[in-house]
C-alpha cells in the first residue's frame, strides 16, 4: 500500500471511530484560544485549563493583557511551568494583536509565527480550530502516532508537518490532527500502547513489527 494510501485509509478509519467533535482546549473566543495555545507549551492541557479562568477574567482583551504588570501574570500562571517567558510572550503578543490587528488574530500561519511564543504547531491548531484552514498540528501525542504506524520516520516535527502534507487532501488534515491526537491520548500510549484494543493496528508497523 503507497504512503498516501494508506494515510488517507487510517484518516478514514479513524473518522469513522472518533467523536464528531473533538476539542482539547476550552476557549470563549478567538483571542483566548491563541493565549490559551501559547500557555499550552511544555505542559498538559489540563494544566493550563486550571489557570486561562482566572487570566481571561482578569485579562478579557488583548489590550488589556497587553499592558499588564508582568509580575501579576507569572503569579497567576506559574503552575504551568517556564511561566516567567509564557509571561512575557501572551503579553507581547497581546500588544501587538492591539496595536497591528485591532485586537484580532491573525488568520494565516506566516502572520501567527511571527508573534511571540508561536510556533508552527500552535499556529496549525489557530487556523485549523479558529477558520477551518487545512491544518497539521504536530504534538507530541500526533508525532508519536503517526511514526509508529509508519506514515513517517521524521524526527522533527516541521518535516513531519510537510510529510502527512503532501500525503492527504486538505480536506482531511485537520480532522486528522484531531483524531490521532485523541487516539494518542486513549490508546497509544508512550510507555504502554494498548495495542490490543487498536482499531488501526493492521496499518501499523509498530504493532506488525512486535
Amino acid at each position: 500500500m503507497k504512503s498516501s494510501e494508506k494515510s488517507v485509509t487510517i484518516a478514514e478509519r479513524l473518522n469513522e471511530i472518533s467523536p464528531d467533535r473533538i476539542a482539547f482546549l476550552e476557549f470563549e473566543n478567538n483571542f483566548q484560544l491563541l493565549i490559551t495555545v501559547i500557555l499550552t507549551a511544555q505542559t498538559t492541557d489540563k494544566q493550563v485549563m486550571k489557570v486561562t479562568p482566572v487570566l481571561f477574567r482578569k485579562y478579557p482583551e488583548p489590550e488589556l493583557l497587553g499592558n499588564a504588570d508582568v509580575a501579576d501574570v507569572e503569579e497567576i500562571i506559574k503552575s504551568t511551568g517556564f511561566f516567567k517567558v509564557k509571561a512575557r510572550n501572551i503579553i507581547k503578543t497581546a500588544l501587538v494583536l492591539s496595536e497591528k490587528y485591532s485586537g484580532e488574530v491573525p488568520r494565516n500561519i506566516s502572520e501567527l509565527v511571527k508573534l511571540p511564543g508561536v510556533g508552527r504547531k500552535s499556529a496549525n491548531v489557530v487556523v485549523g480550530t479558529l477558520f477551518s484552514t487545512p491544518a497539521i498540528i504536530v504534538d507530541t501525542h500526533f508525532k508519536r502516532v503517526v511514526r509508529r504506524l509508519g506514515i513517517t520516520t521524521e524526527e522533527n516535527p516541521d518535516k513531519i508537518e510537510f510529510r502527512i502534507r503532501d500525503l492527504l487532501p486538505p480536506d482531511m488534515q485537520y480532522r486528522f490532527s484531531m483524531t490521532v491526537n485523541l487516539h494518542g491520548r486513549k490508546i497509544c500510549h508512550a510507555r504502554t500502547p494498548e495495542c490490543a484494543n487498536c482499531q488501526i493496528s493492521e496499518f501499523c508497523d509498530f504493532f506488525q513489527s512486535k
